[in-house]
């Protein structure tokens, strides 16, 4: 047995030892017998009860003593068994799911905060007011033409019976006026039409993103690269190496599917992980770094002067937090950029983020592709 292991096995004994004598077993057989363990007047008490002849009569009794007998033992087996176990990766692991619970609890409400704030940015314009038109009391409707009102100053008799003039156009125009007062507004009259304010949140429906159409593989053999497709790594599989004459991409198209809060810090030596609100998964940036780290070692040897950098293509996914996440990718020296419906609209579309160069000579190409695809 080496030291170490040695010295570990005797921290674990002490630990276990003072778990099961100084707070079990103490506590089991006080609460029942008050016998104090550690105490020489309880011991001697016992001893005496046995030289004097005590008989196991009650259970209680028996209890008590296959208590004591089998202590030791007890105690040898589970000071074992505890040996066995690998105490640090089991705090590591659980300390891990801790933090993986908490990350993804907090990560869920940052992204249903970040969505929330989306929804509140596409506002619908509020309806248009009523038609308001104000009308004077003390002219509500003006007098009809052509009726006369007679003055009457107290001289003549009033003639109850004379009918007064009528000007039929004068009535026309009074009754148009009429209708024009008391009409709705054309967008209340409008039956067929839903009144915005009144519809649910949930039926409203948020404008799609656009998506942009670029073709990959001509973006990058029109900028002057070679492309090697199907490149394997320990941790994935690259849509394709782009070769050109000073440098090769490794480029990884990202398909899944959500929003996405990134996240690039490893975690006691654990991949970070990348959340959703369902789901969560590594980070393949991470990946696809190991992956690059991977390649350099292939081709260090026969190609030093080619620089290998991590390129990733978020096709599918929305990367909530793309904006602060730029300055970590850019440390890691990863170019990240979008296509299709990927987003957010921080990161370039992969049109701007390829960097024309000189294509590579088809040795090159061909020396390269044995090397990473392990041929010859």
């Amino acid at each position: 047995m080496q030291k170490k292991e040695w010295q570990r096995n005797v921290v674990i004994g002490i630990v276990v030892a003072a778990i099961f004598f100084g707070w079990w077993l103490r506590g089991f057989l006080y609460s029942n017998w008050r016998f104090q363990l550690f105490s020489s007047r309880s011991w001697s008490y016992v001893a005496n009860e046995f030289e004097a002849g005590w008989m196991l009569n009650a259970k209680s009794d028996w209890i008590f003593l296959i208590t004591l007998l089998l202590a030791i033992p007890l105690f040898l087996y589970i000071w074992y068994l505890c040996t066995k176990i690998r105490w640090r990766k089991l705090i590591k692991k659980t300390w891990k799911w801790i933090v993986a619970l908490c990350v993804g609890l907090f990560a869920g409400k940052a992204i249903a905060k970040h969505t929330n704030k989306k929804k509140k940015k596409t506002t619908l314009a509020p309806p248009p007011p009523a038609a308001l038109i104000k009308v004077n009391s003390s002219t509500a409707r003006p007098k009809p033409m052509g009726y006369s009102v007679p003055v009457f100053d107290g001289s003549q008799p009033v003639n109850y019976t004379s009918a007064p003039t009528f000007n039929a156009k004068a009535a026309t125009a009074d009754s148009s006026l009429s209708s024009f007062e008391s009409a709705e507004p054309i967008w209340k009259q409008d039956a067929s039409g839903d009144d915005l304010a009144n519809i649910p949140l949930e039926d409203i429906q948020l404008p799609q993103r656009e998506p942009v159409v670029e073709n990959i593989s001509e973006l990058f053999t029109n900028a002057g690269y070679q492309l090697v497709e199907g490149v394997k790594t320990s941790l994935q599989t690259l849509d394709f190496l782009a070769i050109a004459a000073d440098r090769i991409y490794a480029v990884l198209i990202d398909k899944e599917p959500g929003d996405w809060l990134a996240e690039e810090e490893p975690f006691n030596g654990e991949a970070p992980l990348w959340f959703s609100e369902v789901d969560h998964r590594v980070s393949p940036i991470y990946e696809l770094k190991q992956g690059v780290d991977e390649l350099k070692a292939k081709i260090a040897a026969s190609f030093g002067d080619k620089k290998v950098q991590a390129f990733m293509i978020e096709q599918k996914g929305n990367i909530i937090n793309a904006e602060e996440m730029l300055r970590t990718w850019k440390e890691l020296d990863v170019i990240v950029s979008r296509t299709d419906v990927g987003g957010t609209d921080d990161l370039p579309v992969t049109t701007l983020a390829i960097e024309a160069t000189n294509p590579a000579s088809a040795a090159e190409v061909e020396g390269i592709t044995k090397l990473v695809k392990g041929e010859g």
